[in-house]
Parts: C-alpha cells; structure tokens; sequence
C-alpha cells in the first residue's frame, strides 16, 4: 500500500493536479506543457487500469488509503480533466464507481468548501 501512496505522489496525482490546473485555470496554456504531461498521465492511467482490472481495489478486495489518494484528481469533473475515463479507461472509471459507491463517499466538490476558480476552458 505504501508504494502505491509514493507511486500516487510522484506520478499520478502530482502530473494530474499540475495537469488540470494549466489546463482548465490557467488563461493560455502551453501546448507543448500540456501535451508533455497528457502523455505521462496515459502511461499512469495505463498502468492504474492494469492494476485494478483483475481486482476490485489497487491493493486487493477492500478499498484503503491507497485507493483513496489515487481517486482524488480523477474525481474531479470530466470538463476539467479532460478525460473521459469510461471511453479511454473504462478499468480505471469502473474501480471509481466502485470507490464512489463506498459508504459515506463524496466528491471533490461536496466536500470542497467556498467559491470556485474561474475557468478559461
């Protein structure tokens, strides 16, 4: 599980975030940046999807912390991302439903206080 974590941090969640912001909060984007990071995502997402396509959660048959830090960029709404998981990662967008149909799972923006950025895109 710990892996998992420091795999999230480093790979995933930080090019995601970093991603998302440029993406959809920033004004004019490079898209050499974007391109770059889109491309690493692929290969993250691809290797999330693997991970869960034979198991329920990433690190077996209940839902931990791991799976938790993982989710929480792809969780936010597909107009921000820019990814439509269930077309590209449909392993990746089942084990979110899984994880959304925990008890007492809320989205990013249920829990989210206060006013939203502006967008550009």
């Amino acid at each position: 599980m710990l892996r998992w974590l420091f795999w999230d941090n480093q790979k995933l969640s930080g090019y995601m975030a970093t991603y998302r912001f440029l993406r959809t909060f920033t004004p004019a984007p490079e898209p050499k940046v974007l391109d770059f990071f889109r491309r690493r995502i692929d290969d993250f997402l691809a290797i999330l999807g693997g991970q869960v396509a034979s198991r329920p959660f990433v690190a077996g048959d209940g839902a931990t912390v791991a799976d938790l830090s993982l989710c929480a960029y792809l969780s936010f709404p597909e107009d921000e991302t820019g990814y439509h998981l269930a077309a590209v990662c449909p392993n990746v967008h089942a084990w979110l439903g899984r994880i959304a149909a925990l008890p007492g799972w809320r989205s990013p923006y249920d829990l989210l206080p206060g006013k939203r950025l502006p967008r550009f895109r």
